[in-house]
């Protein structure tokens, strides 16, 4: 019976090579059927990606190893404003040992070239010994100095005080700069590769997304692509897209700035990005388009009911088509849902029907 009213309320006029179904809006309802935006920036999100949430380290200081370490002592957390010169840790390797025991010895022969150079200058001057001996013990002390001094500034790379490089434990690690601690060692006896960064310090809490986007879909991601939340609130923008595949997942990385949104570094997000849109096209979700024989419809919303329209699909991605936008204002409102309703109503399925 309901079929049967259903068709009586319907009335045709030629439009778009097909007829209008007049319908009003319980009607619609009834039938599954919404109303939603051709010009609809949230269908342009697509399908979600994963992000990593980091701190934006553009402008950060990072120290690490030329070998093996294992932390043996922690002072500072990941996230902790610190200051430079603060303790975050202790490290300890037999490597370390034996360029500290270098370091030592070093000092010790620099020290004794120095007092000798010192000697010879005075004996120099004084007539005793020739310029080639005294130049000879000051070259000495010269060679000395620059050994001296490399093996400082390779404890100074590591974060470690080659004035006061020992702690309780091992071998102190403290910060170069000031800032926000955005790496740092978590547990103790934990191994750090040799070139791991073991510590990384950011001066500004700026976040980043590190998105993993698969190959299939990396062409419509491009820098400038606006990023949304999982409840599609505008978060930021692509600023890079990597040209490197990751093998291990099929997959390349695109950075993008976070502006908006509550994040926190570490943990992983679900974010979409603004795909790449043709010019004069609209893209569409895939339930409001419908096959009709050889045409693929949408249904144009009318003051009186729907008016159906053949469109060219130019794209088909993941749960959305990208149409030709040729004839649309922008401002119209289509179907979406239930099309297969309409799609009877327009080859006269229903009408006068079942009852």
């Amino acid at each position: 019976m309901t079929r049967y009213i259903l068709g009586l309320l319907i009335i045709f006029s030629t439009l778009y090579g097909y007829k209008e179904v007049r319908l009003n809006a319980v009607q619609a309802q009834g039938l599954g059927i919404k109303d939603i935006p051709i010009k609809n920036p949230s269908i342009t999100r697509g399908v979600p990606f994963n992000a990593f949430i980091d701190f934006d380290n553009k402008d950060s200081t990072t120290q690490s190893s030329t070998f093996d370490v294992v932390v043996v002592a922690i002072y500072r957390r990941e996230g902790e404003q610190i200051r430079q010169g603060n303790e975050i840790c202790e490290i300890s390797s037999n490597e370390l040992n034996n360029l500290f025991f270098e370091l030592e010895n070093t000092q010790n022969k620099h020290r004794v070239a120095e007092e000798i150079a010192k000697k010879d200058k005075d004996l120099f001057q004084a007539g005793v010994i020739s310029q080639r001996e005294y130049q000879q013990s000051y070259l000495a002390s010269r060679e000395l100095y620059l050994k001296l001094s490399q093996l400082r500034n390779t404890f100074k790379l590591f974060g470690i005080d080659p004035d006061k490089p020992r702690g309780s434990f091992g071998f102190r690690v403290v910060a170069s700069a000031s800032g926000i601690l955005s790496v740092a060692p978590k547990n103790t006896g934990e191994k750090i590769p040799a070139f791991t960064p073991y510590v990384r310090i950011s001066k500004n809490n700026n976040l980043l997304a590190r998105i993993k986007i698969p190959l299939s879909v990396s062409d419509y991601v491009l820098p400038g692509s606006r990023v949304y939340s999982e409840k599609g609130q505008y978060v930021g923008d692509v600023s890079s897209v990597s040209v490197v595949v990751d093998k291990n997942n099929n997959s390349i990385t695109a950075i993008a700035d976070l502006k908006e949104g509550v994040f926190r570094v570490g943990e992983i997000a679900d974010v979409y990005i603004e795909g790449k849109q043709p010019k004069g096209t609209y893209i569409v979700p895939s339930n409001a388009v419908i096959k009709n024989a050889k045409d693929n419809l949408i249904f144009i919303k009318t003051p009186n009911g729907y008016a159906p329209k053949v469109v060219q699909i130019i794209e088909k991605r993941s749960k959305s088509f990208v149409i030709d936008g040729k004839g649309f204002k922008g401002n119209e409102q289509i179907a979406s849902g239930a099309l297969v309703a309409l799609k009877g109503l327009i080859n006269n399925i229903g009408v006068g029907g079942a009852q």
